[in-house]
């Protein structure tokens, strides 16, 4: 096993491996790198839907994600992320990750972690970028840190009650009442989110699911919100993956936001597998 950084801000590549074959030494190595690294990429793996399940389900139990006509079939706790079409109907998320976000964070218990594996990719765009939130939070003025101490924001699944976000034309017909019919009722989260493992704090709010600051007057709090957010997505925070076939990427969704590029020309196929690992009520 080989392990390298990839970028100043967050991320290492891990080589050398076959992730579906770990002893538990190697995997407890995994499991450091993870930590350390917020975003590690297994290059070169070759797994079957089952592999891919089985070691995503050593980091923790898996989610079935609220969109269920998007989910493999037989196997609900893959995701279809995929640009991929049949009888005139994306067979998964096309528009997946559109805007920086950390996975969940509309539930009580937000992902632990997703593992995205890279099955089909384009060969222009498809770029995945990651920014590191505990930078974004260690970065932060010293009287912003002391102002936001203690502070919660509200986070919502539904695009419709969050201004910051816009509602793709190819999904407008019936977008509204299928987003109320699935979205979870919203939840409330501390701004500044302890890690459950190396007891490090990171900022915790993103343009996609946090809607307002509970604990200010409504204009106030989404003027401080825009800040926060502009602030954690500064480009000296923020890797960028390109990807390669076999890549099998793992991140933390309680430090990191992350950000689908787009720019995938026409007629290419980007398609992809994830699984979401379970996590804890943030604190």
């Amino acid at each position: 096993m080989q392990i390298d950084r990839l970028s100043d801000a967050l991320g290492a590549e891990i080589s050398g491996i076959d992730v579906a074959r770990l002893d538990e030494a190697d995997f407890g190595a995994v499991r450091d790198a993870f930590h350390k690294h917020q975003v590690v990429v297994f290059r070169d793996q070759d797994l079957s839907v089952e592999d891919h399940v089985a070691f995503s389900c050593r980091f923790g139990d898996l989610e079935i994600h609220i969109s269920t006509d998007n989910l493999l079939k037989d196997h609900p706790e893959i995701l279809l992320v995929t640009n991929k079409m049949e009888n005139g109907k994306y067979i998964g998320v096309e528009n997946a990750g559109d805007e920086w976000h950390s996975d969940l964070s509309y539930m009580p218990k937000p992902s632990l972690g997703s593992l995205l594996y890279a099955l089909e990719i384009s060969e222009v765009g498809g770029d995945t970028e990651w920014s590191n939130m505990y930078t974004a939070y260690e970065t932060l003025p010293e009287a912003t840190k002391k102002r936001i101490e203690g502070f919660n924001a509200r986070h919502s699944f539904n695009r419709f009650r969050n201004r910051r976000v816009s509602i793709p034309e190819k999904h407008k017909k019936g977008a509204k009442e299928r987003y109320e019919k699935i979205s979870p009722p919203d939840v409330i989260h501390p701004i500044v989110r302890t890690h459950d493992v190396t007891g490090r704090k990171a900022l915790y709010v993103s343009p996609r699911f946090t809607v307002g600051i509970e604990d200010l007057p409504e204009d106030e709090g989404q003027a401080l919100l825009d800040e926060l957010i502009a602030h954690s997505i500064q480009r000296d925070f923020i890797y960028r993956h390109k990807w390669r076939l076999g890549d099998l990427l793992f991140w933390d969704n309680r430090c990191t936001v992350h950000l689908a590029c787009r720019g995938i020309a026409e007629g290419q196929i980007r398609h992809m597998h994830r699984t979401t690992v379970s996590g804890d009520v943030p604190h």
